[in-house]
């Protein structure tokens, strides 16, 4: 179990490695991406007010969702960006006019004054992706510990389509996205969390 578990953590550790190179030629190369990709989300999700969108604020040459922010709050669409607080990942109520703080976690953040929100639809950063719905991200697993806790949210890898992979090592509590979205298509997926 030990060595499947070390195992397991070795091929993350080369996925996230490999996958960092690509998304920063990525997104150097296809400057046009974060449109694309941000049109196509709003087609798929058919967003109403009623929704709490979750996203997060670029960093390290992640798919720029800065286009997709601005379309959500021209749609009067209430934004939550996460927070790190004791440990744990919540999100934040954020609008356009609003600072955000660099964490010592190295992402931006809103004020931890901001009103805590349970959003509905979770834009999620990743460094690989596959058509099983599996993600490797940092390796802190923030994203996979709030997955845990809310599993009937609908989570969303925005990703660069080069960053998708056939198959990718998974662990039972990682996180299972619904949907992929690129600069280039559109794939749902279809399993039930559980």
């Amino acid at each position: 179990m030990a060595k499947e578990k070390n195992n397991q953590s070795f091929l993350k550790k080369k996925y996230r490695k490999k996958s960092f190179l690509i998304r920063k030629q990525a997104s150097t190369y296809i400057y046009y991406s974060s449109f694309n990709a941000s049109k196509k989300i709003i087609s798929f999700l058919k967003i109403t007010p009623k929704d709490i969108i979750g996203c997060y604020w670029p960093i390290n040459n992640e798919l720029d969702t800065r286009p997709l922010i601005s379309i959500l709050s021209l749609k009067n669409i209430r934004i939550a960006l996460p927070i790190i607080v004791n440990e744990k990942m919540i999100f934040k109520t954020w609008k356009s006019n609003e600072k955000l703080y660099f964490s010592k976690y190295k992402f931006y953040s809103p004020h931890k004054s901001a009103t805590t929100l349970t959003p509905s639809i979770i834009i999620t950063p990743a460094l690989a992706v596959d058509f099983n719905g599996n993600r490797i991200g940092y390796g802190s697993g923030f994203y996979d510990n709030y997955y845990n806790k809310n599993k009937s949210k609908f989570y969303i890898g925005y990703v660069y389509s080069k960053q998708i992979f056939n198959t990718l090592p998974f662990a039972k509590h990682d996180l299972k996205l619904n949907a992929i979205v690129t600069e280039s298509f559109v794939k749902k997926i279809n399993h039930i969390n559980k």
